[in-house]
């Protein structure tokens, strides 16, 4: 498994530079707090106004709380792969966003994308999800879950992640690298390839005759990234080649391993596997 921040630290790795920094939830009730400290963590790396940190940090507890208290309630002891977990990247395919995402190893089968937002109406509890609807909604965020796998542990475990987004306000264009030393395309390719690889994957990664040439990687049968000098691509069934700016390696591997999961899913329902993901 690929090196993680253990603690909340005040120095994360920096998501401006593609830092992917994960953090494991403790049981108890420091791990609701964890999620807020490593929201307020990252989000103060690029000046956020305070109201959105706050909104961001009561976002971050709810969704560490549900994971908590639904997929861990009975466990004493922290499995040894598919314990609940906190990570944070920047994603700019579309524009500059922090994406935060709590893991937890209890399986989403409903559509990826959606979740639920609204309990019964004789309901005592469980309307933590409408508040995080409607703060995301209020400052121009997303949120959504889907399947995935975990990124600590001693294995790679399938589960799923509740996300929300913190747009950059006043941030560069989605064309604009943050970092100030951007990696070759090469050194993008075996980042996809490590990281796709630490999630249990088995991707192949084929070798360019130039130096200008693409790198492409393929994850499984039909689907694959292309890497260039000025870009990343990649294709899934069902939805054609998708673009993205060269330094989003981590929202590739996101993509990547989330069809993954949902593929295995709905094959192992006999379901029809194409066009699964929105």
């Amino acid at each position: 498994m690929p090196q993680t921040t253990l603690t909340v630290d005040d120095n994360p790795p920096l998501l401006a530079g593609g830092g992917f920094p994960a953090w494991p939830l403790p049981l108890d009730g420091k791990g609701v707090e964890v999620g807020r400290s490593v929201t307020r963590a990252v989000l103060g790396e690029f000046g956020m106004p305070s109201d959105l940190v706050y909104d961001a940090v009561v976002i971050a507890s709810e969704l560490a709380t549900n994971a908590l208290r639904h997929a861990y309630r009975t466990v004493r002891e922290r499995p040894l792969a598919g314990g609940p977990e906190i990570w944070a990247y920047l994603s700019r395919r579309v524009r500059p966003e922090v994406v935060i995402k709590v893991f937890d190893s209890y399986p989403w089968h409903g559509p990826a994308g959606n979740c639920p937002t609204r309990p019964p109406w004789d309901a005592a509890g469980g309307r933590g999800l409408e508040v995080v609807d409607a703060l995301t909604a209020e400052y121009g965020g997303r949120w959504g879950v889907h399947p995935t796998r975990c990124r600590l542990g001693a294995w790679p475990t399938s589960g799923k992640a509740v996300f929300f987004t913190v747009p950059l306000p006043g941030g560069p264009a989605p064309g604009e690298p943050l970092r100030a030393e951007p990696r070759s395309h090469r050194q993008s390719a075996e980042r996809i390839y490590a990281l796709l690889a630490a999630r249990g994957l088995r991707p192949h990664l084929s070798a360019a005759d130039g130096a200008d040439d693409a790198v492409v990687i393929c994850a499984r049968a039909g689907v694959h990234v292309w890497v260039c000098a000025d870009s990343l691509s990649y294709r899934l069934p069902g939805r054609g080649v998708i673009r993205h700016p060269s330094f989003d390696e981590v929202e590739i591997v996101e993509q990547i391993v989330r069809h993954c999961e949902q593929f295995a899913v709905v094959s192992a329902a006999g379901s029809p596997v194409s066009g699964l993901l929105r």
